[in-house]
């Protein structure tokens, strides 16, 4: 790690549950999946 980089970082999407009922229902192997495939035909890889 170089100085000034962040060790651990992730999503709290916690107020947004709590403000407008707001609930994720990806889940990250589904999200990551789905991005490789955008990924890939957005530059054509």
């Amino acid at each position: 790690m170089q100085a000034g980089d962040v060790p651990i970082t992730y999503a709290n999407v916690d107020e947004l549950v709590n403000d407008i009922d707001f609930k994720p229902a990806t889940t990250i192997e589904e999200g990551i999946s789905k991005f490789v495939k955008w990924y890939r035909k957005y530059y054509s890889v």
